[in-house]
């Protein structure tokens, strides 16, 4: 089954590119935006770890009760395992504190990882000529994310979980829309744009995640939970019908004075 989710990154590299074939990137372009997302995805995997660690023990106030921490990791590792238990049960799951985590560990790194390899990538000239080109290439870069999370995500994963995932790529999405606001800023010079271009994404990928993990606190979050991934869905099927649009019919072939 993973087999269809990269036929949907495929696709979905193919409906980006095809606008380029009497413009194409520079040599070499399209090959840059792959390794800007592939490194995105790999520093993301990697940061993930000790970011939502550090965030779970400001949570549980390891910090604040340091000398505790410190005594029972003394005493060994089943007085450090009954303390972490302990600390546990008292301090129950929350949407505030999946929100917070979600917007450290996956909104903002991600999205931030994105922007930061994307820009890097896009300092060829000759990358961006156009607002057309914006929404591209930060499009390209998250159909790479996407599709390599999908890979390491999707190894022991469900095959409704997969399907999910494949139906469903935000990281393209939020790509089209950063790529929209970033171009609108090279146009307008007004810088308000350039933060929304990852303010957007940032804010839409953190509370789409959020719901997600929250589904378990109750009906009401399970509910949400559910609605925030049919609109994942959603938004993902308007983003690959606002870019055919685009292309059809040339909206943003606004040349860049660079």
């Amino acid at each position: 089954m993973i087999l269809f989710s990269l036929a949907v990154s495929f696709f979905l590299y193919w409906l980006i590119l095809q606008n380029k074939k009497n413009d194409p990137f520079p040599k070499g372009g399209v090959l840059r935006l792959v390794i800007a997302g592939t490194v995105s995805v790999l520093l993301a995997t990697i940061l993930t770890f000790p970011i939502g660690g550090i965030i779970m023990m400001i949570r549980f106030g390891v910090f604040r009760d340091i000398s505790i921490w410190m005594q029972a990791a003394k005493e060994g590792s089943e007085a450090l395992a009954a303390l972490a238990q302990e600390t546990v049960r008292n301090h129950p799951p929350t949407f505030f504190a999946n929100l917070i985590n979600m917007f450290f560990s996956a909104g903002l790194l991600e999205e931030g990882l994105k922007y930061l390899t994307c820009r890097i990538a896009v300092r060829k000239e000759g990358m961006i000529r156009t607002w057309m080109d914006c929404a591209a290439v930060f499009a390209v870069v998250g159909i790479t994310f996407e599709m390599l999370e999908n890979v390491l995500y999707g190894a022991g994963s469900s095959i409704v979980s997969i399907i999910a995932r494949a139906l469903a790529p935000a990281h393209f999405a939020f790509g089209v829309v950063m790529g929209y606001f970033y171009g609108k800023y090279l146009i307008s010079k007004q810088k308000k744009y350039r933060l929304l271009s990852v303010a957007i994404p940032v804010a839409l990928h953190t509370l789409s995640n959020a719901f997600a993990m929250s589904m378990d606190l109750g009906p009401f979050f399970h509910v949400l939970g559910t609605v925030s991934g049919i609109s994942r869905i959603v938004f993902s099927l308007a983003a690959v019908i606002i870019v055919i649009r685009w292309q059809k019919n040339r909206t943003l072939d606004i040349p860049i004075d660079r």
